[in-house]
């Protein structure tokens, strides 16, 4: 499953409420959220910070998402790490529903 994280950037990378918004396989968010092997952005993963609750994701300013070795077919120019989609947190959120099980506003 490819997580979508919602990051504020500071002088590092940090994940908003401290977990994935959200949990899909990787062909089901490709297309939506414009992740193309172009995209890649980063092996590392960002801070974890369960102090930016979920609910503070209006704060979030980009959108990664993680892909895993499961998530990376055979063959594919798609490598284990961090892509970026264009869209704002909004936008995905839009595209996808509500992030979280339980249900932040965006």
């Amino acid at each position: 499953m490819a997580k979508v994280w919602f990051i504020q950037q500071q002088n590092r990378l940090i994940a908003v409420g401290g977990k994935p918004a959200y949990e899909r396989p990787f062909e089901s968010i490709q297309w939506p959220l414009d992740i193309g092997v172009h995209r890649f952005y980063t092996d590392q993963a960002p801070t974890l910070d369960s102090s930016l609750p979920t609910q503070d994701a209006s704060s979030a300013d980009m959108v990664l998402v993680e892909l895993q070795g499961s998530d990376v077919a055979a063959g594919s120019s798609y490598k284990v790490g961090f892509y970026s989609s264009p869209y704002s947190p909004r936008a995905v959120a839009e595209r996808l529903g509500q992030p979280w099980a339980e249900g932040s506003t965006i």
